[in-house]
């Protein structure tokens, strides 16, 4: 599995936005929950629609 080194971590409420080079070498987004007992991660490749998604993010940890 590779590491990935992000770059332009910004945070939107409990969710954090990083960019990265994906495997294929194309800049690819991730949108992750921080907080606890939520699992919710997702990967765009579009800047605006990771950020759309962590604003839009409700919580709902069980």
């Amino acid at each position: 599995m590779p590491r990935y080194r992000f770059r332009d971590v910004r945070r939107f409420g409990p969710v954090e936005v990083g960019t990265y080079i994906d495997r294929y070498g194309r800049e690819a987004h991730t949108a992750a929950c921080t907080a606890p007992g939520c699992d919710w991660s997702a990967d765009y490749l579009s800047r605006a629609a990771a950020e759309l998604a962590a604003t839009a993010h409700r919580c709902n940890p069980r």
